[in-house]
């Protein structure tokens, strides 16, 4: 029902100290001289393109609503607001993405410069709002529907991957903790590789899976490392996860010798041998990792 007491918002966020800002815990801006923002206003998180870590292009990644003022900075004048009902986007929403959306707050003119307001905080309406939520949803229809607790954890997910903590039990306060992580993680490593194959390179996105490494049950202390994530098309995932095929610490290919069940997967382990990984070097999985593969899974 549409609420009239509501407005919506997207937010540039760099989820940076500096800047007291904690992607979905706390958001600090400039309330004195920019009071547009109240509490239970709806937000969609932006990362800006200078603040992006994907070639300087923007892109949405999550949800929320505004909370209590909980501090004012004396350094800037900035209010430090808290973020309530956090969600994670299950695909961030990058230009492509963006192109063929109804925009109705502001006519789009295939441009994006001056699209979003200079000072970081986009009024727009609920139509937008709920259609941005719903892109974002419709993107990857193989997410299954998590609940409010199990959303409040792919969270905390995210929040413990920026901070470099990989850990998680199976089970988190008696909620299986599975479905939350591979909500966040799936999309992680996908992102890294810009939603294409690590080998195959562009195909259709609806092809695309992430297989992990050393897998779920052998390991709890690298479950959100997206580093131990490959980005493949299904028939690739599904040879790399039962060893028949693997990376040397350069990232080349190696084909095992023992033959794929079916002939059709051998035709195509032929077809990407010796080829090399397509990876941003920061986000390229570890060596230790690929390693593990080599020694435990792979097929000699």
């Amino acid at each position: 029902m549409s609420n009239s007491q509501i407005n919506y918002f997207i937010i540039d966020s760099s989820s940076s100290i500096e800047h007291n800002d904690v992607d979905f815990k706390y958001y600090s801006y400039q309330n004195h001289n920019n009071n547009q923002l109240h509490k239970g206003d709806l937000i969609i998180y932006r990362r800006s393109g200078s603040a992006s870590e994907w070639g300087n292009e923007f892109y949405l990644y999550g949800a929320g609503r505004f909370g209590d003022v909980v501090r004012q900075d004396p350094t800037t004048g900035n209010d430090i607001v808290t973020i309530e009902e956090p969600y994670l986007f299950s695909h961030c929403l990058m230009k492509q993405n963006l192109r063929t959306f109804d925009w109705t707050f502001r006519k789009f003119k295939g441009k994006w410069s001056n699209f979003f307001n200079m000072n970081g905080i986009t009024q727009i309406n609920e139509h937008d709002y709920r259609g941005l939520l719903e892109r974002q949803k419709n993107m990857t229809p193989e997410i299954p529907e998590l609940s409010d607790e199990e959303e409040l954890l792919a969270v905390k997910c995210y929040q413990a991957e920026k901070n470099e903590m990989y850990f998680i039990n199976d089970e988190a306060k008696g909620i299986k903790t599975y479905n939350a992580v591979q909500k966040f993680f799936a999309d992680k490593v996908k992102f890294n590789y810009h939603y294409k194959s690590a080998v195959a390179g562009p195909v259709d996105e609806d092809d695309l899976v992430v297989a992990r490494i050393i897998p779920w049950s052998e390991n709890q202390e690298i479950r959100l490392d997206p580093r131990n994530g490959i980005s493949f098309t299904k028939e690739l995932a599904k040879a790399f996860t039962a060893g028949y095929f693997t990376f040397n610490d350069k990232g080349h290919i190696i084909i095992s010798d023992v033959s794929a069940p079916d002939a059709e997967t051998d035709k195509l382990l032929n077809k990407y041998k010796n080829r090399k990984i397509h990876m941003n070097y920061q986000y390229s999985p570890n060596r230790e990792y690929l390693q593990y593969h080599r020694e435990h899974i792979f097929k000699r």
